[in-house]
C-alpha cells in the first residue's frame, strides 16, 4: 500500500492503492492467473471520534467494462456523471470515511464465482455493453463472458466491503455505520452484494442502478434486517435502467425496506451531483424536500447511519410492556417506518404487517386470540442494530380454550433508538 498523497482539499487525506484482495484473470484463456484487488481511500484529515465515524464504500460505472476507481466520468448528450472519487472527497471532507473501488472487469476474464448470485442466469441486458465494446474496439461477448463479468465485479465489491468492515478500526469507522453504493454497474454490484450476498452494510445509494426484477423480488421478500435503499434514474436514462430501479422500488415498498427513489428531470444516464431530483417514491419520511443528487444523497445517509441507542433494558421494558397488554407503551418503543413478521403465514417470511397502524392492529390481535397471554422468561441481547429476545409463550386462546405453552424469539432490526422491524418465531408443538 502505498501512504498518504497530499491532496489540494487540507480537509482529507488520500491513501492510493490499498490492496483488498486478489481475483481471477484470463479464465479461459492461454494465460490464467490473479491480479491485485486496490481501492482508494479518502479520509477527513482530523481524528475520527471516539465513537468512529461514518464510512461509505463506492463503486463506478462503466458497463462492467470500463471507468476505475479513479477514472469514471463519461458524457452523454451534454450531460456528465460525477465520478465516484469526486464523491469520496466531497464526503471525506464531511466526516465520513469513503472507499472508492477498483473491480475485474468483463474482458479481464473472471473466473465463474462458486455459487450463482443473479437467479435467472439465462438474461443479461447487453444493449449498453455491447456499444460499450464497439467503443473500446473490442468484439461482441460471449453470454457467459458477460455474467462471469458481471457476477466477478459483485464479488469484488463484496470482498472490498468486507475488507473495510473488518479493518475497520485501522480507519477510525463505526462498523455499524458503514453504507455501499456506486454509479450504474458498481450501484449494481453494491445492490448484490449487499442484498444477494449478505454483506453487513447499513445503507445502500444506487445511482441509476438496482437489481434484476427476479432478483429483487427474490432477495428483498422479508426486509429484517435488511438495509434501506436510495435509488436515483434519470428521466432519459438507458431503456433498462427505469424498469430495474421500478421493480426493486416495489418489492422495497411492498416488504417494508426503507427506501427512496428520485427521478433526475431532463437527464439522461449521465448526471452530476448538482442535477435536480424530483422524489418519486419513498417509505422512509423526509426526502421530499431535496434538490439535488448530492443533497438527497446526504439527507439519506444523515437520516438512516444513525448510532444505534437501543440496549437491553430498552428490550426489557418492551417485553414488560407485551405482559402488560399496554398498546401505546409497545407503540412507543417503534419506530414511523416499522414492520412486524408474525411467526405463521401465508409469505416466507409469515404475515407481513408495514406501518405502525397495521403494526398497532397485530400486537393488539396477540392479545385479543390469547386474552391472557404473557412472554416469560425473556432474555436479550443487543449488538449494533440488532437484537434478540427470546421467551416461552403461555396463554389460552379464546377460540377453543386450549393452554398453549411454547418457546420463541423475537429478532429486531433498530433504527437509532427505536425498532425499526420486529421478526417473531415459534416453535411449533406437533
Amino acid at each position: 500500500m502505498n501512504g498518504s498523497t497530499p491532496t489540494a482539499n487540507a480537509a482529507i487525506r488520500i491513501e492510493r492503492d490499498v490492496c483488498y484482495g486478489h481475483g481471477s484473470t484470463g479464465f479461459g484463456t492461454p494465460q490464467p492467473g490473479t491480479r491485485p484487488l486496490l481501492m482508494d481511500v479518502y479520509l477527513p484529515a482530523d481524528d475520527a471520534p471516539a465513537a468512529g465515524r461514518p464510512a461509505l464504500v463506492l463503486s463506478h460505472g462503466g458497463a462492467f467494462h470500463r471507468g476505475a476507481k479513479d477514472r469514471d466520468e463519461f458524457e452523454q448528450e451534454g450531460s456528465h456523471n460525477t465520478p465516484v472519487h469526486e464523491y469520496c472527497e466531497r464526503f471525506a471532507a464531511r466526516g465520513y470515511a469513503c472507499f472508492s473501488v477498483g473491480y475485474r472487469l468483463v474482458q479481464e476474464h473472471p473466473a465463474p464465482v462458486g455459487l450463482p448470485i443473479k437467479r435467472n442466469q439465462k438474461e443479461i441486458e447487453r444493449d449498453r455493453i455491447d456499444y460499450v465494446r464497439g467503443l473500446l474496439g473490442l468484439p461482441p461477448a460471449t453470454h457467459a463472458e458477460l455474467l462471469h463479468g458481471a457476477e466477478g465485479a459483485f464479488t469484488d465489491v463484496a470482498n472490498a466491503f468486507a475488507f473495510v468492515q473488518a479493518n475497520a478500526a485501522r480507519w477510525g469507522i463505526a462498523s455499524d455505520r458503514m453504507a455501499i453504493g456506486g454509479f450504474s454497474a458498481g450501484g449494481f454490484a453494491s445492490a448484490y452484494a449487499t442484498y444477494a450476498m449478505g454483506q453487513g452494510a447499513a445503507a445502500v445509494i444506487c445511482l441509476s442502478a438496482a437489481m434484476d426484477a427476479v432478483d429483487a423480488e427474490y432477495y428483498l421478500h422479508a426486509a429484517r434486517g435488511l438495509p434501506p435503499v436510495l435509488l436515483f434514474a434519470g428521466e432519459h436514462d438507458l431503456p433498462s435502467i427505469p424498469p430495474r430501479v421500478d421493480a426493486m422500488t416495489s418489492a422495497a415498498a411492498r416488504t417494508g425496506l426503507g427506501m427512496r427513489q428520485y427521478l433526475v428531470p431532463g437527464k439522461p444516464h449521465f448526471y452530476d451531483r448538482e442535477s435536480a431530483v424530483v422524489l418519486k417514491n419513498a417509505t422512509l419520511k423526509g426526502g421530499e424536500h431535496c434538490a439535488t443528487v448530492e443533497a438527497a444523497m446526504q439527507r439519506f445517509l444523515d437520516d438512516v447511519l444513525l448510532p444505534p441507542a437501543v440496549t437491553v433494558a430498552d428490550l426489557d421494558a418492551f417485553a414488560q410492556a407485551w405482559n402488560r397488554h399496554d398498546i401505546e407503551a409497545l407503540m412507543s418503543f417503534m419506530a414511523p417506518e416499522c414492520v412486524f413478521h408474525t411467526a405463521a403465514g401465508p409469505d416466507a417470511s409469515g404475515t407481513r404487517h408495514v406501518g405502525r397502524e397495521a403494526v398497532r392492529a397485530a400486537y393488539q390481535k396477540a392479545w385479543t386470540d390469547f386474552p391472557d397471554a404473557q412472554w416469560t422468561r425473556a432474555r436479550h441481547t443487543v449488538s449494533g442494530a440488532r437484537g434478540l429476545s427470546e421467551w416461552t409463550f403461555v396463554g389460552t386462546r379464546a377460540s377453543d380454550g386450549a393452554r398453549v405453552e411454547v418457546d420463541g424469539c423475537d429478532l429486531f432490526t433498530f433504527h437509532g433508538d427505536k425498532i425499526r422491524v420486529k421478526d417473531s418465531w415459534r416453535k411449533s408443538r406437533a
